[in-house]
């Protein structure tokens, strides 16, 4: 019996959604293709990103993080990670390819990403 009490409420819901829209009404889609990489680049740029293409990877939104070029000591102190070599918060993210950082306790670690 609960499930009924349940269930009728949850029919008018989907129906109400159905007369809302309109008798033939479509379902706004998702941009693919062309559309959607201009939307991406669009949104990217709005961000202050610059968006550009990789190797193997396509398009990607490349941001310099705020604090790009502090120094530090760990990777708590830096929105996008410490680099070891230099101790500087990384200029640009994502980091492509694999990179030497410092974890949250200032050890050095590899990181790839693809």
């Amino acid at each position: 019996m609960p499930r009924r009490r349940l269930l009728f409420p949850a029919l008018c819901l989907v129906l109400g959604a159905c007369v809302m829209a309109g008798p033939g009404a479509a379902p706004k889609l998702a941009p693919v293709g062309a559309a959607s990489v201009a939307q991406d680049k669009a949104s990217c740029e709005r961000a202050g990103g610059e968006f550009a293409g990789t190797p193997g990877k396509g398009m990607l939104c490349f941001r310099t993080p705020p604090d790009a070029g502090r120094q530090c000591n760990r990777g708590t102190e830096c929105t996008a990670g410490c680099l070891a070599k230099s101790h500087t918060c990384a200029p640009i993210t994502p980091l492509i390819g694999c990179q030497d950082l410092l974890d949250d306790q200032g050890r050095t670690v590899t990181q790839c990403v693809n």
